[in-house]
């Protein structure tokens, strides 16, 4: 297994490690958190698409 990364980003992953990953993304089921992230990341895209900008509020977490 290898996974390197660098200061500008990318992760590569090798091996084992790379098909462990290539099934979870294939096979996987995302949890609630992340399926709600992704609806909130879908509407600040569509707002910024629609208006040129988006707001984001800050809230307390739980």
């Amino acid at each position: 297994m290898a996974v390197k990364t660098t200061v500008f980003g990318g992760v590569r992953l090798s091996g084992s490690e790379a098909r462990k990953f290539q099934d979870q993304v294939r096979y996987g089921r995302p949890k609630k958190a992340a399926s709600a992230s992704a609806e909130r990341g879908s509407q600040l895209r569509a707002e910024m698409n629609a208006s040129g900008h988006a707001v984001v509020r800050a809230r307390k977490s739980r």
